[in-house]
């Protein structure tokens, strides 16, 4: 299933539109697809949705239309723990304090 947001919901009208990422257009449901669990009417904007896509009507009409819709289940997003710049790798203290040997026996080479 697809991820998106709940852009605008009409409940007397029985209808509303999601927001995906992949389609220039919004997506198009109708209460009656809805999962019974659910309730649309409750919806709010910006929430996540999961969502099928009718893949006939945007081959033949070019339409987008979703075929089942329910609220997002599982976490939609991770967050990554801020960064600490003390946890960041330490190199040896002695690491690159003197040049490569191969480069002192090339200078020593070239009188």
């Amino acid at each position: 299933m697809r991820v998106g947001t709940v852009v605008r919901v009409v409940t007397d009208r029985h209808f509303g539109f999601i927001h995906s990422d992949e389609f220039r257009d919004d997506i198009f449901f109708h209460f009656s697809i809805v999962e019974k669990t659910d309730d649309p009417e409750k919806w709010l904007e910006g929430q996540m949705v999961e969502y099928e896509l009718d893949e006939l009507a945007r081959i033949d009409r070019k339409e987008l239309k979703a075929i089942r819709v329910q609220a997002a289940r599982r976490p939609l997003q991770v967050t990554l723990p801020e960064f600490d710049p003390l946890s960041k790798p330490k190199h040896h203290p002695k690491a690159r304090q003197r040049k490569p040997g191969w480069r002192e026996k090339r200078e020593g080479n070239s009188e």
